[in-house]
């Protein structure tokens, strides 16, 4: 049997570490935490992860971001404009302040007349409730359109709840542009050298390195158990000369592959990654890193979903330097 391969929630085997890199391998030391192996390097099958309980709002403004995104990326402006109270508000990014249904549809509607196929990604951080029919949700938006760099959004949505159902009161959006000093290579400079995370057994070793010319890092991951080792994959860390954003492509030896979109965040980077699976499935994730000192750093991949189907949030976990 391959050397950590397991039985996934839907009946499929696959490599749990081979998932992880395909749902974006900054985070795979999560996934790894969560997939020990026996004495004899044989996985053990273990259970779901019980996931935390949502309040009835949180889960509520969880399935509308849901909702959102499939209506964003048909096209569909109606459809967007019905999760807004009668007369509720929009205020974009550039200060324009659009009030009621009638005038968010419309504006939707114009964007995808002249943005053919674009695309969103939505990251929900919190959602705080207030009472028994306010709820206040923040969290953070990539769109992306053929062809052109992606647009990186914060937004505080009020959230209200009117005969039983929530709806959208207020979206406030405001763009994210990372300055020049934030985007250098330089500022992942930490990273070069060699990385271990442990469990039950088995060891997942990284290792990051300058490629010659220094405009391109190279981050190599292999994992061990006992006398047996295997290779999983490889990234190629560096900046896009055409968005000129910090990206990731990330090449696993079974086939899958994924890009990732790296953003700066406080100690830290948000990922956010889209692949596909060696067997065709789609996949994406939010991946956080957070250095702790210049030895020890933090990881959790979240909103994790394999063909539009959520999985687990990966526990936060530890690397250390050697």
């Amino acid at each position: 049997m391959n050397l950590l391969q397991r039985l996934t929630r839907s009946g499929l085997t696959v490599s749990a570490f081979s998932l992880f890199f395909m749902l974006d391998s900054s985070a795979l030391q999560a996934q790894f935490q969560r997939t020990p192996l026996t004495a004899s390097g044989e996985p053990e099958v273990a259970e779901p992860q019980a996931k935390p309980t949502q309040s009835g709002a949180e889960a509520a403004v969880k399935k509308v971001a849901e909702m959102f995104k499939q209506a964003f990326d048909t096209g569909n402006a109606e459809k967007i404009a019905s999760f807004w109270a009668p007369e509720g508000e929009y205020i974009e990014s550039g200060g324009r302040r659009l009030v009621g249904r009638p005038e968010i549809q419309k504006m939707y509607t114009e964007y995808f007349k002249n943005n053919k196929d674009a695309k969103i990604q939505i990251s929900v951080d919190a959602v705080r409730e207030i009472g028994d029919s306010l709820a206040i949700e923040e969290g953070r938006t990539v769109v992306t359109v053929p062809e052109a760099p992606p647009a990186f959004s914060q937004y505080t949505a009020t959230h209200v709840k009117q005969n039983g159902k929530w709806k959208v009161a207020s979206v406030k959006e405001t763009a994210i542009s990372p300055s020049v000093s934030q985007i250098n290579l330089k500022d992942l400079e930490w990273l070069i050298g060699t990385w271990t995370t442990e469990d039950e057994g088995v060891t997942l070793k990284t290792v990051y390195r300058w490629l010659p010319g220094k405009k391109f890092i190279e981050r190599t991951f292999s994992a061990s158990a006992g006398k047996k080792t295997q290779q999983l994959g490889v990234q190629i860390i560096g900046i896009d000369p055409l968005s000129g954003d910090i990206m990731s492509w990330t090449f696993n030896t079974d086939g899958s592959h994924a890009i990732g979109i790296w953003m700066p965040v406080e100690a830290g980077w948000a990922i956010e990654s889209r692949g596909v699976m060696a067997n065709g499935m789609l996949t994406s994730a939010n991946n956080i890193v957070t250095k702790i000192d210049k030895n020890g750093c933090r990881w959790q991949s979240v909103n994790r979903f394999v063909n539009g189907v959520e999985q687990p949030d990966a526990l936060e976990v530890v690397s250390k330097r050697d």
